[in-house]
């Protein structure tokens, strides 16, 4: 990556990737011209000079390109190192190098001596920054790196400063010059070791640190080659070179990017005991020591009080630490106490915390097994229990009752779903109340009872009482024999059938059971198909009634599911035909309309009749796609027979299809289509279609009948007179044709022919009356057809004028009349 790509800081600045290789180049350069200098500088001054201004003005620019480069410039540390290196070259370079070595003007070599001192205070000042940035306080920091500089300076005075104020010959300025620096290395020396006691530090600061050290060891060197009155030596020449090298080697290492803080553990108190006791035993020692070694032989010798000094000021700083941690470990006994206070209470809320949650998961435990409603077990608990049920069936097998209310919907829509759940709390209330008394345990005899119909003998046996959803119930029965299990079926179905009295109501309701019984199963999913097929049953036989299972409900019910599944492929097979029955005009024999009849021949050649896939194909809404198909095909072959014959056709439509809104359009787009006149077209309905439904659903569908009216479409109301109610609807339903049903077409020689003739005749008054067409459907036999020209019904349909034909024959059936009144 280049040195111009863009990154971001984690303190969200943009700033340059870093070159992962430019820093180990810099001090692998900078370390060998640094250890190449004293050789230089002893051939030539221009090369001592040069060598100088090289590596320290490299330093310089290392330093500033590394706090670009890492975003150290908010930093003032930073900052102020990037000041030092700066003015350590500047002194070295323009005062030493050309104002005093090569101008020699005595006031440049005052400016450099300056300049150094300045060097050396921001260097510290650097530090201590540095410093305060580390874990753990500040406070600590400063008293640790003073403890250190004063353990490091006894020993440092008395083989270093001491020697060189007794045998050097300088005095004046150029004493106080030569010691001032070595001052400020032991304070650079104890940052530089309080940091270094600190493990895990990143490795930018490991090079800062050594390039203090360098420094510390050349200002060591050079004291002790100005005690020997010698010039300064390679040691101090490389030291000094080599802290700027360093320097800079810190500032463009990649670690130091982003450095904010320096957040590092602490090593353990007994380290820094251990180091302490060290200084605070063994620099005094040494301190004493070296003075004895050195000697010395001015009169009045301070010496000694020096070592005291600091040694007192050594003892003092470590007092000093002593109480900060005396003061730290109360302040963390306190804390320690309060977090103990705190976690007592946080142990108290929590017990409770664990009480109420212990609580809130039997409560959730209950709900998620029980019906919200009704507290009964809901399926999943239901399920559970009829599990473990068949799993040690007995004997007898257990006896399952499935449960549903019959058109519990209607109730809702009529009184809302408060009432609705009142009734269904009510209904739960008179279950549980049932099923709480005994009933015939397996073997039971009918015996002598006790005046109730229950047998002495009788026993209560386990059950299960379970809220499905909706208005579906449940009840398992364990131990019981199976006329036990119908007793209490026909038991339950008395009991639903009382009124229930509920927000100023009188509300009825009655229920069908599906009962399983007797019979043996190997699973719950089995268990419960096989008794909602018997509530199937029940619903479809009448309601208000228990069905028990039989095999033959199963086989039926697959039979269901094949045909349903053979009709959803018939039309795409080509299995699927249009078979034409004429309506005759009772009075000239000709054909005035055909009735298309939806035929299915499936691929095995077996035909199926209308009453057997009819029904499947309204309870599996493919109703709809047939009535579509029926209605496009009839109209299609009925185009070219209306132009030749003017004859009408009728079509069969579904209560389905009349609740589509899209219906009336779908009429008209057939008609189009076909080129068909709409008042050619007959909508045949079933009364039950109306009269089956609620008030509103019944508004809806006369609504979309007088639509398809106003396009000039007529309305045939077919079996007439099969329904309860359709004489007071017959004035205001849209319908323009009545087509009487056969079960009014019986023979003179019925026995209840009598009763019939006058219902046919009523109907045709009424019909008559009310300017409606009738068609009488049914007429097999010559004396029916007779009887109804006597009765004035104009036209029929029946097999006595002609059975169903395939479209190819309807033509030549209409230009011929199939039948003619004449010869009968």
């Amino acid at each position: 990556m280049s040195r111009t790509s863009r990154g971001v800081t984690p303190t969200g600045g943009a700033r340059p990737i870093r070159a992962p290789y430019g820093w180990p180049a810099y001090l692998l350069a900078g370390g060998a011209l640094t250890l190449a200098a004293p050789l230089l500088s002893a051939l030539s001054p221009v090369l001592d000079a040069l060598c100088w201004v090289v590596i320290q003005g490299s330093s310089a620019a290392a330093v500033i390109a590394g706090i670009r480069r890492n975003g150290l410039g908010r930093l003032w540390a930073w900052r102020l190192i990037g000041v030092t290196v700066t003015l350590a070259w500047v002194g070295s370079a323009a005062f030493w190098g050309v104002g005093w070595t090569w101008l020699e003007i005595p006031l440049f070599r005052h400016l450099y001596q300056v300049s150094t001192l300045v060097t050396y205070g921001l260097g510290l000042t650097a530090l201590v920054l540095i410093g305060l940035r580390t874990s753990g306080s500040r406070r600590a920091g400063l008293l640790d790196g003073a403890i250190i500089t004063v353990g490091v300076a006894l020993p440092f005075w008395a083989f270093f400063i001491n020697p060189v104020i007794d045998r050097s010959g300088y005095s004046g300025a150029e004493l106080a010059f030569a010691l001032s620096t070595p001052v400020i290395d032991l304070f650079l020396l104890g940052m530089v070791l309080r940091m270094a006691s600190d493990n895990g530090r990143a490795p930018w600061l490991v090079l800062l640190s050594a390039s203090y050290v360098s420094l510390f060891v050349a200002d060591a060197a050079y004291l002790l080659a100005l005690a020997a009155n010698r010039p300064a030596g390679a040691v101090s020449m490389v030291g000094w070179l080599g802290w700027a090298v360093l320097v800079g080697g810190s500032a463009l290492h990649p670690s130091v990017a982003g450095t904010q803080q320096v957040t590092t553990p602490v090593v353990s108190g007994r380290a820094r005991i251990t180091v302490f006791l060290a200084l605070a035993s063994l620099g005094p020692l040494t301190a004493g020591a070296g003075i004895v070694i050195t000697g010395h032989d001015r009169a009045g010798s301070y010496d000694g009080t020096t070592v005291i000094v600091l040694t007192v000021l050594l003892a003092v700083l470590l007092v000093l630490r002593l109480n900060l941690v005396a003061h730290l470990a109360e302040d963390r006994a306190r804390t320690l106490d309060r977090q103990a206070g705190r976690l007592t209470v946080q142990a108290h809320r929590l017990a409770d915390t664990l009480h109420h949650q212990e609580l809130l998961q039997r409560s959730l435990a209950h709900r998620a097994s029980h019906d919200p409603l009704t507290g009964l077990a809901n399926r999943a608990l239901f399920t559970e229990v009829l599990q473990a049920a068949l799993a040690d069936p007995g004997p007898p097998a257990p006896s399952l009752l499935l449960l549903d209310l019959d058109d519990f919907k209607d109730v809702n829509d009529a009184y809302g779903h408060p009432v609705g759940d009142d009734l269904l709390l009510t209904v739960a209330h008179r279950l549980r109340a049932l099923t709480d008394t005994p009933v015939l345990p397996a073997g039971t005899g009918t015996g002598d009872g006790d005046g109730d119909g229950t047998p002495p003998e009788a026993t209560r046996t386990g059950r299960t009482l379970a809220r499905l959803g909706g208005d579906e119930f449940a009840l398992l029965l364990t131990g019981a024999a199976p006329r036990a299990a119908a007793h209490l079926a026909d038991q339950i179905l008395t009991a639903l059938r009382a009124p229930y009295h509920l927000h100023q109501r009188e509300i009825h309701l009655t229920a069908s059971i599906g009962l399983l019984t007797g019979t043996p199963t190997h699973s719950p999913t089995d268990a419960l198909r096989d008794a909602d097929l018997a509530l199937h049953a029940a619903k479809t036989t009448g309601k208000n009634r228990a069905v028990r299972f039989s095999p033959d409900l199963r086989t039926r019910h697959l039979r269901h599911v094949h045909l349903a599944h053979a009709l959803r492929h018939a039309r795409s097979r080509g299995e699927l035909t249009l078979a034409y029955q004429p309506i005759i005009d009772l009075a000239t024999g000709a054909p005035t309309a055909v009735e298309a009849l939806l035929r299915w021949h499936p691929a095995d050649g077996t035909p199926i009749g209308p009453g057997t896939f009819i029904p499947i194909a309204e309870a599996t809404d493919l109703i709809t796609e047939l009535g579509h198909w029926v209605l496009t095909r009839a109209t299609a072959d009925a185009a070219a027979w209306h132009r030749t014959h003017r004859t009408a056709v009728t079509v069969n439509v579904s209560g389905r299809q009349l609740r589509d809104p899209a219906f009336p359009g779908a009429v008209a787009a057939a008609l189009r289509a076909a080129g068909l006149p709409p008042h050619a077209l007959i909508l045949e309905i079933t009364e039950n279609t109306l009269l089956a439904t609620t008030p509103d659903q019944t508004a809806r569908l006369t609504a979309a009948l007088a639509r398809l009216r106003e396009s000039g479409v007529r309305i045939a109301l077919d079996d007439f007179g099969t329904g309860y109610s359709s004489l007071a609807y017959l004035p205001t339903l849209p319908v323009d044709i009545l087509k009487i049903d056969r079960s009014f077409t019986t023979s003179p020689a019925h026995t209840d022919h009598h009763r019939t003739r006058a219902f046919t005749k009523a109907i045709l008054d009424i019909s008559a009356s009310l300017d409606l067409t009738t068609i009488v459907e049914g007429v097999e036999t010559p004396d029916q057809a007779d009887l109804l020209r006597t009765l004035g019904a104009r036209l029929a349909q029946g097999h006595l004028f002609c059975r169903p034909v395939p479209a190819d024959r309807v033509p030549g059936l209409l230009a011929a009349a199939p039948w003619h009144p004449t010869l009968t």
